[in-house]
């Protein structure tokens, strides 16, 4: 995926998975979608024999809303609801997923993995329980026994439920995930990935809202352990993110030592990760935006301000930024297909006579909030409140837990210069980071380049084994590199944006 900005500043498919699960057929895109329906749930499953509970749900209902508990209380988070075993990923698969893209090189697959859905409680606000879903992996062969947790963070896929990556939907934006899973699942990692709240689940998801992804992140410590047995699992975590994934791993990271988590956070990876502020959004609605929109930039924004507004204001509230007479059409544009559809020429905002933030956003967002975006200059109520919601998406780093920033040399999506943006936030608030660069890597190919160096540190800091050699240093491959992002301020202060 790319950004041209960057480049040139340098419902139905749910039902379906219903009903294949009460019928017992197999609807798959290429042995997925809804998997081995059929296939035997609890210890008879594969990996089955590691678990405390029985997984033998339907599929579907990994989907399905379910009431808050009456009795809520912070030791539910990560209370699992579902769990069912869909199917056994062989290595031929996992490695038909390295060859749909020139900068995927295959990091070596060593095990099949048993591919598990499961849906469990996280927390937004105090006392307020949203439901997600996740996959779960079980390598065939693991790297240890008991073994550590790796939580994954997936990258930007749509905000439409069938874009779940758990559901591995025929239309789905699979590629980037499927590489991040298999990286480190056929290596030997169980590793679990959550969805985020709303993508499959009820509600709609929250793109970038640090609150959701984050405790998403760190719920899904607890939901391992209490899935698996006692003995199965050490106390060890890493959190590794792509992208938008990133942002949800620094997320997690910044929010762990208030929220909390279950076992010990050892490491924290981030691949690409989009922590630049969040005024750029408001940049993007505004005239001056108009300078570097296009449909890819404004699909993000709208799909920002979409789940922001059914967050804070509430779901009947989600297309409150738009005009009212192509609200309807541009929020089920949005639901209509995931990444490559809803960001495209044809099936995205141009398809709806949307190429500007005026062709879509209300006047007080055009001027107010996006004059807000661009020069921090935020005199209006509805201004500051935005102001706040990106102060909140970009939180200040835990200055204990070690963070691993890798940058691809190549990056047309967020380049280096953009990327250090947000590694000058991170170190200025005393974030501990190691900045590194990959010179062969584009945004996501970065994944698997960077995978024999990661797998290493994890076998160091997961199962106490050596240490990676140190890793090509981002300054001192471009020791003049600065944050080079020229539309918005970057500011080091955990008060502003």
């Amino acid at each position: 995926m790319t950004w041209p900005l960057f480049s040139r500043l340098r419902t139905s498919t749910l039902v379906f998975a219903s009903l294949c699960s009460i019928l017992l057929f197999a609807c798959s895109e290429s042995s997925s979608s809804t998997g081995d329906v059929d296939a035997p749930g609890g210890a008879d499953a594969p990996g089955g024999e590691l678990l405390a509970l029985a997984c033998s749900d339907l599929l579907g209902s990994v989907y399905e809303g379910q009431a808050p508990p009456g009795n809520w209380s912070a030791a539910m988070r990560g209370d699992v609801t579902r769990c069912v075993f869909e199917r056994v990923v062989p290595i031929e698969e996992m490695e038909e997923a390295f060859a749909v893209q020139e900068s995927f090189i295959d990091p070596g697959l060593s095990t099949p993995v048993f591919k598990y859905r499961i849906q469990y409680w996280t927390e937004r606000n105090e006392g307020e329980p949203v439901l997600t879903s996740a996959s779960l992996y079980i390598p065939e062969t693991r790297r240890a026994d008991p073994a550590p947790l790796v939580v994954l963070g997936h990258g930007s896929v749509g905000i439409a439920d069938q874009c779940a990556p758990s559901l591995e939907d025929s239309g789905g934006f699979n590629k980037d995930w499927r590489v991040l899973v298999y990286s480190y699942a056929a290596d030997g990692w169980i590793t679990i990935m959550p969805d985020n709240p709303g993508l499959g689940t009820p509600g709609t998801t929250a793109w970038l809202y640090s609150v959701d992804e984050g405790h998403a992140v760190l719920d899904a410590t607890r939901a391992a352990r209490k899935l698996f047995k006692s003995d199965a699992l050490t106390d060890k975590n890493a959190l590794i993110g792509l992208s938008s994934g990133g942002h949800a791993v620094l997320s997690a990271h910044a929010l762990a030592a208030e929220y909390g988590f279950e076992g010990s956070l050892d490491t924290v990876v981030a691949l690409s990760p989009i922590w630049l502020s969040a005024g750029i959004w408001g940049t993007l609605v505004s005239d001056a935006g108009a300078l570097f929109i296009n449909s890819t930039l404004m699909s993000v924004t709208m799909q920002y301000f979409v789940g922001h507004l059914a967050v804070y204001e509430g779901e009947e509230s989600t297309g409150d930024a738009f005009v009212p007479e192509k609200r309807e059409q541009a929020l089920e544009m949005l639901e209509a297909g995931c990444w490559s559809q809803v960001t495209g020429e044809e099936q995205g905002p141009p398809s709806i006579g949307v190429e500007l933030g005026s062709d879509l956003f209300t006047p007080e967002y055009v001027t107010e909030v996006g004059t807000c975006g661009l020069s921090d200059l935020c005199r209006t109520p509805l201004a500051e409140i935005w102001r706040e919601r990106w102060v909140n998406d970009r939180p200040a780093p835990d200055q204990n837990i070690p963070i691993i920033h890798w940058t691809g040399a190549l990056d047309d999506f967020i380049p280096p210069g953009f990327q250090q943006c947000g590694l000058d936030r991170l170190e200025a608030q005393g974030g501990e980071v190691t900045a590194c660069v990959e010179l062969q890597s584009d945004h996501s190919g970065i994944v698997p380049r960077s995978a024999e160096w990661i797998r290493q540190h994890l076998e160091e800091v997961l199962l106490g084994g050596e240490a990676p050699a140190p890793c090509e240093s981002l300054a001192s491959w471009d020791p003049g590199l600065e944050c080079s992002i020229p539309i918005l301020p970057n500011s080091v202060d955990p008060s502003d944006p």
